[in-house]
């Protein structure tokens, strides 16, 4: 098995196991995790700015944590699932991609940024690229 799904199902094992035997964990919800995840967010752009990759490193592995508690506690809630978080996630990345998964033809970079916003105004979503040369 490819080291990458091993590595994600130990961290999704271990999860199982925090939600079930820690009190800390056990009492997590979405809205106490919340700062802690900005916290996080936080941390990892410092890293960045500092080029500080063992730290990227490290905060990489705090915020895989947080994605993967939410979605503990939403299958817990029967609200969705980690399954469908990956799965929504490759099913849009496909199709804003349709260079790479259709037959869309683009010259470079900026044609593909244009085909995104097409997509998203498609979705009736503003995009977090708009006004970004």
């Amino acid at each position: 098995m490819d080291s990458r799904l091993i590595a994600f199902s130990r961290l999704l094992q271990i999860m199982d196991e925090l939600r079930e035997r820690c009190p800390w964990d056990q009492k997590q919800t979405f809205e106490t995790l919340r700062n802690l995840t900005i916290e996080e967010t936080y941390e990892m752009a410092d890293a960045i700015t500092d080029k500080d990759y063992k730290s990227l490193e490290g905060e990489l592995g705090d915020l895989f944590l947080h994605l993967v508690f939410y979605s503990k506690i939403a299958e817990e809630q029967k609200a969705f699932t980690l399954t469908a978080v990956l799965d929504g996630i490759c099913d849009k990345l496909i199709y804003r991609h349709p260079h790479i998964y259709s037959d869309t033809i683009v010259a470079d970079e900026t044609e593909v940024k244009a085909n995104w916003e097409k997509l998203k105004l498609k979705e009736g979503k503003k995009s977090i690229l708009e006004g970004v040369p």
